[in-house]
Formats: structure tokens, C-alpha cells, sequence
């Protein structure tokens, strides 16, 4: 019998320095919650969002002056050759800075001879807003645009004659350039001007070779444009936080692999444990009785068993007066082995009839060494007013006092304290309990701290 009992001692010693040795080696990981939250999307302060096919478009004519300024020169000054000119675009800007159109320019022109002749000009141009680089991104519609272009085209000035009754339209490569301004003074319309020029080969008028890049026709004209469709652009969502954020859930994940991976790894040493145990103790022919040590934990309130009991009676057989066991909660006169019995919501009726095992193993011990009961009701206080929870918490440990009484624990050796509404523990259901420590001695002192 010795050597059952001094082998089931040495069994359950190992268990426990293996558990404490294991626990003291493995480096847990902390792992903390990211600041998980609902985003709202958010905007850019840069203008990155094209606009689509349908959006941007604008329109616009004006009217002005032109001097054609050729080679060869001929005779007159540049005032000489000042006529009227008109200009007619249609467009659409791409982005808030760079936009496209095509133009029609023509009317009359004064060529070297200081002859009157019409002249007709379309051209397609790429235009760059420089205001933007003046003005906030976030400014929806601005006032003022000004926009240098440079584009290409074919012009028409004089006809080529073969004979007196032959001729055919001679059409010229041009290349135009300048400066286009708008003010508006409203979504849709605006005020325009615009200072530009083309050059094309010198015998655009008719006169001079053919081959080179010298004719001009510089024009300053003045209109009115249309926007078709709100001018306004939108700005593009920001996606930054929502990459720090999936950043923020993967090393979440991350470290929470790793310390899923640790506790997977102390369960699989636990296991091998146990199982090593159970073997000894089938053995040695004490399973039976040991049995209750590797019952699995009820998952829902912590639910009691035989094994404080067990050890209390252990504890108790060589004990005397004198020799009093140590308490965790500096009274050395607290057996320390205190038995929750858990209570249903706003009742003084238990979860579980099967509690009622406990409350026999109980008021067996009491008896049998005389000893003292306190008894502590409680309530959750996520639960019902404070009034409520202190009347149900003095309910619960009556309920218990009665019980108790019935199996033979006399009622001048019990003691009851009401906690009222607690958070002892996280989930607010543990917190619906009547607490019993027994005691060898006790006062009323002890019993209010």
C-alpha cells in the first residue's frame, strides 16, 4: 500500500515540476488588440481621379485681331496688317491640369503685297493648366486658369495657280502655340482670352519658297465659353489607412499564430503528461480513485468537483488547533478551499440541481471537525439597480445557509455576508454565486474584511 501511495506522490510530482518547468520555459507572447474600427473614407488632397468620357467638356468663341508677318516681308509695318480674326474650340480637360482641343481660326489676312485674302486655319492642341501649381488641390472651382498650349494643324492661305483657269487649295502644316486664360464667373460659364500664334512654311501667302518655317500670323482675341457639365472635380478616396490598417490585421494574425502555436505546443506536453500518469496509476490499480483528477473542465461556469474536498479531508486528518494551514489571503485561520454555487439571472435558484453534491461533501466536513461556514451571496452588477442586487445577493446566501442546515450544520456556526452587485470575474454570469469557506475559528471582524 506504501508503494501505490509513494508512487501515485511521486507521479503527481513529476506532473507538477514537468507543468512548472514548461510553463517557465516557453516565452509567451503578448498579444495586443490592434485599434480595430469602422474607417470612413477619406479623401486625397491631390486631384487623381480622371474624369470620365462624358465629363470636362467645354466650348467657347471669340473674336479679335490678327498681322500676318511674312517672308518676304514686303512693304507696310506690323500695323498695316492688323485685321479682324475669329476663333471658335471645342475641348475637355483630362485632368484639373491637362486638357485637349481642337480649333477652327480664320478670317481675313493682308499678305506681303498688302493684299486682302481669307484664310482658314484647324489645329488640335494639348493644353497645361499652370494655375494648379498656385493654388490649394482642394479648391473645387477655381477663378482664373491659365493654360500655355502648343499644337499642330493645316491652314489654308493662298491657291496655288498652274494656269490662268487652273488652280487647286494649297494646305500647309502649321504649328500653333500660346496662351490660354479663362475667369469664371459661374459653373458653367466664363470669360476667355488668348494670345497666340502659327507658323507654317513662307509661302503661305502665296509668295516666297516653299520648304521653310517662316510665315506667322500672331492673333490676340477675347470671347466667351460654355462648360458642359459641372467643372468640379473629384478627388480620389485615400486608401493609406486602409493599407495601415490591413498592415495593423496581419501582424495581428501574425502574432496571434504564434501564440496559438505555444499553447498548442504546452497542450501537447500537458496531454503526453497525463496520459503518462493515467498509465502509472492504471498500473498500479488507482485510476479508479484518481479519476476525477482528468475530468475536463465544464466550458461554462467553473464548475466544482471533488478535488478541494478531497484535499481538505487529507489536510484535516493530521491536523490539530496548533497546526493551521496557510491562507492565501493572510488569515491563517481560512481553510483555504472556498466553493462557488452558481445562481440563474435575478433568482436564488441554482444553474444546476447538481451543485447540491457539493453542499453534502460540505456539511459533512463541518461536522465532522466542527467547523465554521461563510457564506458570501453575490450578484452581477450588469444586472439590476444596486437595491436589486444587494436584496438577491442576501437571497443567495440564505439559499445556501437553509440548504446547508438541512444536511446538519448547525446555524450558530454559519455566517453570511451580502456582496451585492460585483465584477469579479469578465463573464457576468460567474458573478451570480453564493462563496462558502469553512473556517476553524472565526469573528466578526474577519468576517467584515
Amino acid at each position: 500500500m506504501k508503494k501505490k501511495i509513494l508512487i501515485s506522490l511521486l507521479a503527481l510530482s513529476m506532473a507538477t515540476s514537468v507543468h512548472a518547468s514548461m510553463i517557465d520555459s516557453l516565452q509567451w507572447v503578448t498579444v495586443d488588440n490592434p485599434d480595430l474600427h469602422r474607417l470612413t473614407p477619406t479623401l486625397t488632397t491631390d486631384y487623381v481621379q480622371l474624369s470620365k468620357a462624358s465629363q470636362h467638356w467645354f466650348i467657347g468663341v471669340q473674336g479679335g485681331a490678327s498681322a500676318f508677318i511674312g517672308n518676304p516681308v514686303g512693304c507696310g509695318d506690323l500695323f498695316d496688317r492688323i485685321m479682324p480674326s475669329f476663333n471658335a474650340y471645342v475641348g475637355k480637360w483630362i485632368t484639373p491640369d491637362v486638357g485637349v482641343r481642337l480649333a477652327f481660326q480664320g478670317f481675313k489676312y493682308k499678305n506681303s503685297n498688302l493684299d486682302m485674302a481669307d484664310y482658314q486655319l484647324g489645329h488640335a492642341d494639348l493644353m497645361y493648366d499652370v494655375a494648379n501649381l498656385f493654388r490649394q488641390p482642394s479648391e473645387h472651382l477655381p477663378k482664373f486658369d491659365f493654360a500655355p498650349f502648343i499644337g499642330a494643324g493645316l491652314v489654308h492661305g493662298a491657291d496655288q495657280f498652274y494656269t490662268d483657269k487652273e488652280r487647286t487649295r494649297s494646305y500647309l502644316f502649321t504649328l500653333t502655340y500660346g496662351i490660354h486664360a479663362r475667369y469664371h464667373f459661374g459653373e458653367r460659364f466664363y470669360l476667355s482670352g488668348e494670345l497666340g500664334n502659327f507658323t507654317t512654311f513662307r509661302d503661305f501667302d502665296g509668295y516666297g519658297s516653299h520648304g521653310k518655317l517662316c510665315d506667322n500670323m500672331p492673333s490676340l482675341t477675347l470671347g466667351i465659353g460654355f462648360n458642359l457639365g459641372t467643372p468640379r472635380w473629384n478627388h480620389a478616396i485615400d486608401v493609406n489607412p486602409y493599407i495601415n490598417q490591413n498592415d495593423n490585421l496581419l501582424a495581428y494574425i501574425e502574432r496571434l499564430e504564434q501564440s496559438n502555436k505555444h499553447l498548442r505546443d504546452q497542450r501537447n506536453i500537458d496531454r503526453k503528461t497525463v496520459d503518462e500518469l493515467k498509465k502509472i496509476l492504471e498500473i498500479e490499480g488507482l485510476l479508479g480513485k484518481y479519476r476525477y483528477m482528468f475530468d475536463d473542465i465544464d466550458t461554462g461556469n467553473a464548475k466544482n468537483n471533488y478535488k478541494g474536498l478531497l484535499s481538505l479531508r487529507s489536510r484535516m486528518k493530521g491536523m490539530n488547533e496548533y497546526s493551521l494551514p496557510y491562507s492565501l489571503q493572510d488569515r491563517p485561520n481560512v481553510l483555504n478551499i472556498p466553493i462557488y454555487f452558481f445562481f440563474e439571472l435575478g433568482k436564488a435558484k441554482l444553474t444546476d440541481n447538481s451543485q447540491l453534491i457539493n453542499l453534502d461533501e460540505l456539511a459533512k466536513v463541518a461536522v465532522e471537525h466542527n467547523l465554521k461556514v461563510h457564506i458570501a451571496g453575490a450578484a452581477d452588477n450588469a444586472t439590476g439597480s444596486e437595491n436589486v442586487n444587494s436584496a438577491l445577493s442576501k437571497e443567495r446566501a440564505r439559499f445556501i445557509a437553509k440548504e446547508l442546515s438541512k444536511r446538519g450544520v448547525p446555524t450558530d456556526r454559519m455566517k453570511g455576508v451580502s456582496l451585492g452587485g460585483i465584477q469579479e470575474f469578465n463573464n457576468p454570469k460567474d458573478n451570480r454565486y453564493s462563496r462558502v469557506s469553512l473556517y476553524l475559528e472565526i469573528d466578526d471582524e474577519q468576517l467584515t474584511n
